[in-house]
């Protein structure tokens, strides 16, 4: 049967052998797979070719170096390169970065109940030259993104970016640092901040959480960098143990924590810094820790430079005591602000900004979705046991569901294993007229089974089976 070769502007060509006209949206699937990396030679489509989600029923993809468990059903929306994730070691990335690391990262995840946990993650590079829309949330932050990515929304459900509606609340991803310099998550579900050590703990991601006879269990950070949660650098002990690590620590150490050590350091270099090559080179250094403090640590740098307007002081001093200023200042402290998130008048801006931190304790709204005439090569994260990861702009996300591995071996041994794999892969998830064994309490929770009292009585009879084929692959038609 011959097959025509469509006309799309994509890295591998797409063949189809289907037996009616496909429409746009059908083509636009057909591109955005075949300008997935990984794609081998050609994407073929079936006659009976039609539309799926992020792949369309009866495509064929055949990939080199790596299998998709399940081309149908992916979601394959994704991000531009400088999109900034938070790990748990406390500091963010750009997905483009983490993309070339091709190993497992630990992210933040949240439950449908909006509990904050720790999960692994790995980043892969997802679509070439992928169309893109932008997000602008209320709290300044803005995120590029495909317009069919899926948005974490306040009660746990997603939305794709490009349904979101000015307004619409998202569920929020809220840290800081404490005076120690340990991270602090805010839990959705209850409002109250949690250390994040505890979180990766609670995740069980460091195993059982032991308890020590006569001792409170507490998380030791073995590189004494508290902000560093990363499980490999965590470690359960007893809190007297703990102290008594310590003491011995400071104890052993008597000399570099001396008087005479820390004069002699100072000598060294500030006669260091007097040289014109030790000068611009802790001139150079100090600025880069300043950046990388401003970024790591906002809330403290804020406080710690929260003197330095005294210089100004006294012109502001006589500016509000004029005419002009006090009038000024009244016109201010006298104006109403809505509350976008429940809708109250509060007085003043400052009034406004504890009402938005006491009583809703986020900033997660969407303020604009801007479709962008650029397009660029998007990546994305899977996070098998959660589904979505938290992004520095403060809102959770839907992960990329493209379950696509590359393999370690070459060609000329992937007959024997690939057998194995896709037992292992069916073995799974059911495929064909296979059910699960076992509903998933969400499952059937779930509010859309309601509406099956409205299809034909024919499908009506078929609820049951839908229940229990639900997250299968079906039996195709």
């Amino acid at each position: 049967m011959p097959y025509d070769s469509l006309n799309l502007s994509t890295p591998t060509p797409v063949l189809s052998w289907a037996n009616h006209d496909l429409g746009h949206e059908e083509e636009k699937m057909a591109r955005n797979v075949a300008s997935l990396p990984f794609v081998f030679k050609h994407v073929a489509l079936m006659p009976d070719v039609h539309l799926g989600k992020g792949a369309l029923v009866g495509s064929v993809i055949a990939t080199k170096e790596t299998i998709i468990p399940a081309a149908v059903g992916v979601d394959i929306g994704c991000f531009t390169g400088d999109t900034l994730i938070p790990l748990v070691d406390g500091k963010t990335y750009p997905i483009q970065e983490l993309a070339t690391l091709g190993k497992t990262i630990y992210v933040y995840s949240c439950t449908s109940t909006g509990r904050i946990v720790a999960s692994e993650a790995i980043a892969r590079l997802t679509r070439h030259n992928a169309p893109l829309v932008k997000v602008v949330l209320d709290n300044g932050e803005e995120i590029k993104c495909t317009p069919e990515h899926q948005f974490m929304l306040r009660d746990g459900s997603y939305m794709e970016a490009s349904q979101l509606e000015v307004g619409a609340s998202l569920m929020p991803f809220y840290s800081s640092t404490d005076k120690d310099g340990y991270t602090l998550i805010q839990q959705n579900y209850s409002g109250r901040l949690q250390k994040a050590h505890w979180i990766v703990a609670r995740s069980g991601l460091l195993g059982k959480v032991p308890s020590f006879e006569g001792q409170r269990t507490v998380v030791h950070h073995k590189n004494f960098v508290p902000a560093d949660n990363r499980p490999e650098n965590l470690e359960f002990l007893g809190n007297n143990d703990h102290s008594f690590y310590h003491r011995s620590l400071a104890e052993r150490n008597t000399h570099w924590q001396s008087p005479e050590f820390e004069n002699k350091r100072k000598l060294a270099l500030a006669i260091k810094a007097q040289t014109p090559e030790g000068h611009q080179y802790y001139a150079q250094r100090g600025t880069n820790n300043i950046l990388r403090y401003m970024q790591e640590h906002p809330d403290h740098f804020k406080e710690s430079v929260a003197g330095n307007g005294d210089r100004g002081k006294q012109y502001l001093v006589n500016y509000n005591k004029s005419l002009k200023g006090r009038a000024k200042s009244q016109e201010i402290a006298n104006r109403f602000y809505t509350c976008e998130t429940c809708g109250d008048e509060i007085k003043s801006p400052i009034g406004l900004h504890n009402h938005r931190k006491y009583q809703h304790g986020y900033n997660h709204k969407v303020v604009a979705v801007i479709p962008l005439p650029d397009c660029e090569d998007v990546y994305c994260l899977s996070v098998p046991e959660y589904g979505n990861f938290a992004l520095k702009a403060g809102v959770f996300v839907h992960n990329c569901g493209m379950a696509a591995v590359k393999m370690p071996f070459k060609g000329d041994r992937i007959e024997g294993k690939l057998k194995k794999i896709r037992l292992d892969i069916e073995a799974a998830i059911p495929v064909g007229f296979s059910e699960n064994k076992e509903i998933e309490k969400d499952v059937d929770n779930w509010q859309g089974w309601r509406s099956f009292k409205d299809l034909h009585r024919g499908v009506q009879n078929l609820k049951g089976k839908a229940i229990k084929q639900l997250g299968s692959l079906g039996g195709g038609k």
